[in-house]
């Protein structure tokens, strides 16, 4: 008699063997698809596509939305690693090999794990608030940006850190990688230490602008700045997406169906009208963009999800994404992260082998940042250095700590709740590390990290808002019911909100005004959404000079005028230019020459040709720059010198 093959094994290959069809037919489709979307010029398509496979493959997660912020973290944390790959590999940043790739991952996963592709359908009145309320933000954030580089640059014009971010994405662009791979071509595009500056978002930006314009060659350096101001725009507005989900993910059932309105309000009152509209319009790229995913690690590492493996990989994904963008936030949530790991270590021991992939993967992308900018940012001395930054409302941000505070401490469901006590460790560990940072920033004039540090303070504190919920008394909470759940508690809770988003439209400005405060001294966000603080001047200036004026042709262009702004447009218009013409490293010591006062004697003019290495193009409307090189080319007529006119404003 022939011999039997073993059930087990026989049946084990016949399951194997057309998964492995299956999975062969997966890897051919995965390169058809974007192949496909890119001979009709249609690749905008893939990213959601890839968002949504992986979704698919998650099991985690109440509803369709929590399933959607879940994938977009695991993928953040995968565009952190692929963006290492993308930066040696000849293909750069197109987006066919990079969607190819992308969709292959998910073709591999599904065969290894045997996971055919499923989404949840439920949907929860909180998710109506999320998703209008992102959106809402969405087109208040974009609306003053969207109709030219003009009007991008009439908001982001204050902000120098603006530009040089706007140049770190622009050669990304240029070279299809991260920058730290081409540090020697850096020289002249970047100031010295840019080239090794943390890049997640950047990186992002230009894989979505080579998605969106189906190829990695297109535009004007404008166009590029007017789509780089666009998806800064969106990013703030995902952040507070994602802040928005992360108390709702922390708050558990609680902030379930209507009771999240006032959370929600919160969020924003404080990410639009409160102090996110100065962070962002200061340009600070890096930050706003990591505010989303620094506060989904909040959430997940406090209340974990429930298939540990998915916990694993998404919590490891996201401190890769937070070390990429701006690893500044891991140096207090180091602590929260090690407490996480003592009290989740039962689960990754029980499932090791995941634990061991998250830290041989993970761990060299967390490390990348660090160590390619530690000597940059190697010193005590760089934590306390100066800076631009405007002052947050202490009285607000103070009021906020107490409230959540007193709902984790007083409650005794807080107290019980292993989800709240990590929320406890997380407020106490940003409290500290704001109280080191304002200790050692004693006498800086502007204690820049220091309010770094309160900004993250802020994040944590929006994400633990839902403890507010713990101090309203059960009778006047929302009923758990499921029949009239779409009804229960809308009244009082719209009622609520509305009136913290009143008290936020009239009340979120600063408490001490600085060099700026809003219009009508209320909001920075209505001021924002009503499109009063602009620098108008200052942007057609900018426009203006680098429409005549479209090539680097080997000058140092020194946009120097007397009006309105003259600061701003003197110094800010200056180094903008340097950018666009991609030779800011070589620029650099002719935009600091303006300061600190942006007019200059016939003597300062004369010394400042006649030491600058490089030949310098004045844009000017003042009458003595002529004069003075008029002067000058009598004693030396070979100096290259120019004077192009320009009306301001």
């Amino acid at each position: 008699m022939p011999a039997q093959a073993e059930p087990g094994r026989a049946s084990a290959g016949r399951g194997w063997l057309p998964r492995t069809r299956i999975a062969l037919v997966g890897v051919v489709v995965a390169w058809v698809v974007p192949l496909a979307t890119h001979l009709v010029g249609f690749d905008v398509l893939l990213p959601v596509l890839v968002w949504i496979g992986t979704a698919s493959l998650l099991r985690t997660g109440r509803t369709l939305i929590d399933r959607l912020v879940i994938a977009f973290a695991v993928l953040s944390g995968g565009v952190s690693l692929g963006a290492l790959l993308f930066s040696v590999w000849p293909w750069g940043l197109e987006p066919v090999p990079v969607a190819g790739t992308a969709f292959t991952t998910l073709v591999l996963v599904a065969a290894v794990t045997g996971r055919r592709p499923t989404l949840p359908t439920r949907i929860d009145p909180s998710d109506v608030v999320l998703v209008g309320a992102s959106a809402v933000a969405a087109v208040l954030i974009l609306r003053p940006l969207a109709p030219s580089p003009t009007a991008a640059l009439k908001v982001l014009a204050l902000g120098e850190d603006g530009a040089r971010h706007f140049g770190i994405f622009d050669n990304i662009y240029r070279v299809g990688g991260l920058l730290p791979f081409h540090q020697p071509e850096m020289a002249v595009p970047l100031q010295a230490g840019f080239a090794t500056y943390p890049q997640g978002a950047h990186v992002t930006f230009a894989l979505i602008n080579n998605f969106v314009h189906s190829g990695s060659s297109y535009g004007t350096p404008l166009t590029r700045l007017h789509n780089f101001a666009l998806l800064y725009g969106l990013s703030l507005a995902l952040s507070i997406a994602c802040v928005m989900w992360s108390a709702r993910w922390v708050g558990g059932q609680r902030l379930r169906g209507w009771a999240f309105l006032p959370v929600a309000a919160i969020v924003t009152g404080f990410l639009f009208f409160g102090d996110g509209i100065p962070i962002f319009t200061h340009g600070f790229v890096s930050e706003v963009a990591v505010f989303g995913p620094f506060a989904l690690l909040i959430a997940v590492l406090s209340r974990p999800l429930s298939d540990p493996r998915e916990q694993i990989v998404t919590a490891a994904a996201l401190l890769c994404t937070v070390s990429m963008t701006y690893y500044l936030f891991l140096l207090s949530a180091s602590v929260a992260v090690v407490i996480w790991a003592v009290g989740y270590r039962r689960q990754l021991l029980r499932h090791w082998r995941w634990t061991l992939g998250a830290i041989l993967v993970g761990g060299p992308v967390a490390l990348f940042a660090p160590l390619i900018n530690l000597r940059q940012a190697s010193s005590v001395k760089q934590l306390t250095r100066d800076g631009g930054v405007e002052a947050m409302n202490v009285i607000l941000l103070s009021g906020l700590l107490a409230v959540v505070l007193l709902g984790l401490v007083v409650r005794r469901t807080a107290r019980r709740s292993p989800a709240w006590r990590m929320m406890l460790a997380w407020v106490i560990s940003s409290v500290a590390y704001a109280a080191v940072l304002y200790a050692a920033t004693n006498g800086s004039a502007t204690r820049y990290y220091y309010e770094k540090s309160l900004h993250e303070l802020l994040v944590v504190l929006l994400v633990g808002a839902g403890a507010t919920v713990l101090l309203v008394p059960a009778a006047l909470r929302a009923p758990h019911r499921r029949r009239g759940r779409w009804l229960a508690g809308l009244i009082p809770s719209a009622a609520v909100a509305v009136v913290l988003l009143v008290g936020a439209i009239f009340f979120a400005g600063p408490a001490n005004p600085g060099f700026r405060h809003p219009p009508n001294d209320r909001s920075w966000g209505e001021a924002y959404a009503r499109d009063l603080n602009n620098f108008i001047q200052p942007a057609n200036a900018i426009v203006r000079t680098f429409q005549k004026l479209p090539t680097n042709d080997g000058y140092v262009t020194v946009l120097y005028v007397n009006g309105r702004h003259d600061a701003i447009t003197t110094y800010n218009g200056t180094l903008w230019l340097s950018v666009l013409y991609n030779n800011h490293g070589r620029a650099w010591p002719d935009t600091i020459w303006v300061l600190p006062t942006p007019t200059k004697t016939d003597a300062e003019l004369e010394q400042f040709i006649r030491d600058s290495p490089d030949p310098v193009r004045f844009v000017t409307n003042a009458p003595s720059v002529s004069r003075v090189v008029a002067h000058i080319r009598q004693t030396d007529p070979g100096i290259r010198v120019e004077v192009v006119p320009i009306t301001y404003p």
